[in-house]
């Protein structure tokens, strides 16, 4: 091994203990500030570090990193325009984002532990700190079923707690479709059910609703008889619930989300320009005489923030990730991503803030699967290199790599 390989190979090695800081210490660090300097420390600084190695350098001219770099650049382009000496601050956080993108994928690199393992680990550990949740919310605050269950540790707001776990459970479930489980079921039993009693007690229809469609589309995308079963069991469970406890599902209603897209619609019909940066404003919904921060929609928001090419850079971003991942469907990781990028879909479209945020749960559902496609995206460049090399010295490509 040279000594170029040995510094990369030293550098993914950091970045994966960062990854896994990245999906597992919100469950057990008391506060933002040490998550945050965790990941600066341990995904974002090897990250850098490595960009000035020209193999990892090779890796990152991808479609998804340059549709960012981008929108990254038309937000601060707006946030320059629109900021009237406000909101400069956040302009660091599409440079955060960047650095975040970057420490995964060389995360992803590392030899001995995959970025399917790092998942599954994080998936295992949300199962077990979910259960955690449940059991602490029925012993020290209210009984469960009375009141919405919030997670230990950072993630203690309600639906964003929800969309973290609900990615880690798809990214865990599909990715451990075709692993040996063996002698681990018990541990992954048990996580299966920390995770499905922590998102049922969340009570974040929202989820359930992103859930369904993620069985949906996976199941459409690999079809198979026990995916059909899988299908046909989920509506009548869905069927079961709402006929035992229909208050249980509709007792909130649509949650004003109607009316806050309409409003939301309305402001972004008056800025569709340019947007209004990060600025501050609000959705008043009349009925319930209270104004709302955003339309619970990042899709609307995005529009208010950051206007129409904005609003256009992110769905063309959005859709790059969903060409990637239903191209590569056939692999665990594909499959995994179309899931995610489904869930988080739909979740964003119920349930959305917006898109820049220090380190927080939406994370998930908003930069990983941008991060995964771009894992993605570098190992079909490595095998395109493996196959050239192949033809460049008289060999047969070896289609298996």
């Amino acid at each position: 091994m040279t000594e170029k390989d040995s510094r990369f190979e030293f550098f993914a090695n950091w970045a994966l203990v960062g990854m896994l800081v990245f999906l597992c210490a919100p469950w057990v660090l008391p506060s933002n500030k040490l998550y945050h300097q965790g990941i600066i420390l341990l995904l974002w600084l090897p990250g850098l570090l490595a960009l000035g190695g020209a193999n990892f350098r090779r890796l990152l001219p991808q479609p998804e990193l340059i549709l960012f770099v981008l929108l990254g650049g038309w937000t601060l382009l707006v946030a320059i325009v629109q900021g009237q000496g406000q909101g400069l601050n956040d302009s660091k956080l599409p440079f955060y984002v960047l650095l975040t993108l970057l420490g995964i994928v060389l995360a992803a690199q590392q030899r001995n532990y995959s970025i399917e393992w790092q998942l599954r680990v994080a998936a295992l550990v949300a199962g077990g700190f979910g259960l955690v949740s449940v059991i602490h919310a029925d012993m020290f605050t209210v009984h469960i079923g009375d009141r919405r269950v919030v997670a230990v540790g950072l993630w203690d707001t309600i639906i964003m707690a929800a969309h973290a776990v609900g990615a880690l459970a798809v990214l865990g479930c599909l990715l451990s479709l075709r692993s040996k489980i063996g002698s681990r079921w018990p541990l992954y039993l048990l996580a299966m059910v920390g995770l499905v009693l922590f998102l049922f007690f969340g009570q974040t229809r929202g989820v359930w609703l992103a859930l369904l469609a993620t069985v949906v589309v996976c199941v459409l995308a690999r079809p198979s008889r026990s995916g059909l079963i899988v299908i046909g069991l989920g509506a009548l469970a869905s069927l079961a619930i709402l006929m035992a406890m229909p208050d249980y599902v509709t007792q909130r209603g649509l949650s004003y989300r109607p009316e806050l897209w309409r409003q939301g619609l309305a402001i972004f019909a008056e800025n569709w320009m340019f947007g209004i940066g990060f600025n501050d404003y609000s959705v008043f919904v009349e009925s319930l005489g209270t104004a709302f921060k955003h339309p619970h929609n990042i899709y609307i928001d995005t529009g208010i923030r950051w206007g129409v090419i904005g609003l256009g850079l992110f769905l063309a971003l959005w859709g790059c990730v969903a060409w990637r991942a239903w191209r590569n469907r056939r692999s665990s990781l594909g499959l995994a991503l179309l899931g995610l990028w489904t869930f988080s879909s739909v979740a964003l479209l119920t349930d959305g803030i917006g898109l820049w945020f220090k380190p927080n749960a939406d994370w998930l559902i908003t930069w990983l699967p941008i991060a995964l496609s771009l894992v993605l995206a570098t190992r079909e460049c490595s095998r395109e290199c493996v196959e050239k090399d192949g033809v460049d010295e008289g060999r047969e490509p070896d289609r298996a790599a």
